[in-house]
């Protein structure tokens, strides 16, 4: 059977007591050192995920916050009867060879790429955004993933915080048809016509718009391009709503398991606009108040900028508050720390090319190397990879900047695809690139782009 551990203070009477019963039960106890007051926004902020496991007012498995705050106090028998409630130790192991199959990367835990197919056939009604919802509430720790106990707990009450989440959708959905017209209109003239993330599209267009328009100001300012990164979009979907609670802008939730992160942030009264939209006002600080390339030190009012050029991060997320007034945009490895002339260039500066001579290198290769470079008689490149991240993509796709093809070719790796072979034909002053991901003999995707300004992306099976 699945364990359960009950922590407590060494230095609380009522802990102390509390493990007397624990140990003449069979109960696993531990004393926790904790400092009280350093450590007591981080149980409240707990406690407020784990109410996405409650039913009325009872936690499932009951908590207690020993910091000053009882929210619930079970008794011995409470945790007892918790206890005998845990999977038996077949289920579980059924559940640790399901948690095996959905750890594509096998890095030990679940991202939400890797959670949607499970969180879709449970909740086939929600969508893009209320998905995201699920997962963060199954990510207790708000630490970007699931881990195995994390996705036992969803296993058991997932359909609990399914229900929940939908039905907070009705209301909310009530609650608008109530909202006068004026407001509406208002709003709408406000936003003009400009969609956000939950009328923007596809979840996978709101990550290509993000990347797209950092990368082109990074681009112009000769540094390299971001990855989208899920911690920081949990991090960045916790302080939006943090925010939007709040009503006004604050930082926070700026340190990940990755280390530092760091952080932009944007407001609009009626709703948010489009992530290029957003990001052009933060790099538009260049110009106002203004950055100055010379002195090339931190002045007030262009931190934003700084950050989304910032030569040593690699990595970004932006997400929404949930009444969508709120952007905060996630940065790993934080910018703005150290030296500003040698991680803030001037605009024109060329970016560098550290996967220069990477197809070189592999040309002729045999077709059972990780990596295969061959130009046929018609002008075809053809590079042949086994798996991702590898030189070769880089140095391939980059007459295409601005395209999600990288983000793609990584989605199929993790879903199983053992071959993606890319062919490019330049012809100059355009170039044009097919991007095949197979699994043995089936197409797992498909990616076209031909020339400049004609794109099209289709999933095969």
């Amino acid at each position: 059977m699945a364990e359960l551990v009950v922590y407590g203070r060494d230095s609380c009477s009522v802990c102390n007591r509390f493990k007397g019963s624990c140990d003449h039960g069979g109960l696993k106890y531990r004393f926790a050192d904790v400092d009280v007051a350093g450590h007591k926004s981080e149980m409240l902020r707990k406690l407020r995920g784990a109410e996405w496991w409650t039913s009325g007012s009872k936690f499932r498995l009951p908590l207690v916050d020993v910091y000053g705050q009882l929210l619930e106090r079970p008794s011995f028998g409470v945790v007892k009867a918790a206890r005998d409630r845990l999977p038996r130790e077949e289920k579980v192991d059924s559940m640790k060879q399901k948690f095996k199959d959905l750890d594509l990367n096998q890095d030990g835990t679940l991202s939400f790429d890797e959670m949607r197919q499970l969180m879709t056939a449970l909740a086939p009604s929600l969508s893009e955004v209320q998905l995201q919802r699920l997962f963060c509430a199954a990510d207790v720790n708000q630490n970007g993933v699931l881990e195995l106990e994390e996705f036992i707990d969803f296993v058991m009450y997932g359909k609990v915080a399914a229900a929940k989440i939908s039905a907070e959708a009705a209301e909310a959905a009530e609650a608008v048809e109530t909202v006068e017209a004026v407001d509406v209109a208002e709003a709408a003239e406000a936003d003009a016509g400009v969609e956000a993330e939950t009328r923007y599209g596809t979840w996978e267009e709101w990550k290509a718009k993000t990347l797209e328009e950092h990368n082109f100001a990074r681009r112009q300012h000769g540094v390299l391009p971001l990855a989208w990164s899920d911690e920081c979009f949990r991090l960045a979907k916790q302080q939006a709503r943090v925010c939007q609670a709040a009503g006004k802008m604050l930082r926070g939730n700026c340190h990940g398991p990755s280390g530092p992160h760091g952080q932009n942030l944007y407001w609009n009264p009626c709703t948010c606009p489009s992530p290029p939209v957003m990001v052009r006002c933060w790099t538009n600080e260049a110009v106002q108040p203004g950055y100055d390339f010379k002195t090339a030190v931190r002045s007030p009012g262009t931190e934003q900028f700084t950050q989304v050029v910032w030569k040593d991060t690699t990595h970004v997320a932006m997400a929404l508050s949930d009444d969508e007034k709120f952007c905060i945009a996630n940065y790993y490895p934080a910018g703005n720390v150290g030296d500003f002339q040698d991680h803030v260039f001037p605009e024109g500066t060329q970016p560098p090319k550290p996967f220069a001579g990477a197809l070189a290198a592999v040309k002729g290769a045999g077709g059972k190397e990780e990596a295969s470079f061959e130009t046929n008689r018609e002008g075809v490149e053809t590079l042949r990879v086994r798996r991702y991240p590898h030189p070769t993509i880089d140095e391939i796709l980059e007459p295409f900047p601005g395209t999600d093809f990288k983000e793609r070719i990584k989605k199929a790796f993790q879903q199983g695809a053992d071959l993606v072979t890319i062919d490019r034909v330049r012809q100059p002053p355009v170039s044009h690139v097919r991007v095949i991901a197979t699994k043995g003999s089936a197409v797992v995707a498909q990616l076209v782009r031909l020339g400049v300004g004609f794109y099209s992306a289709r999933r095969t099976c």
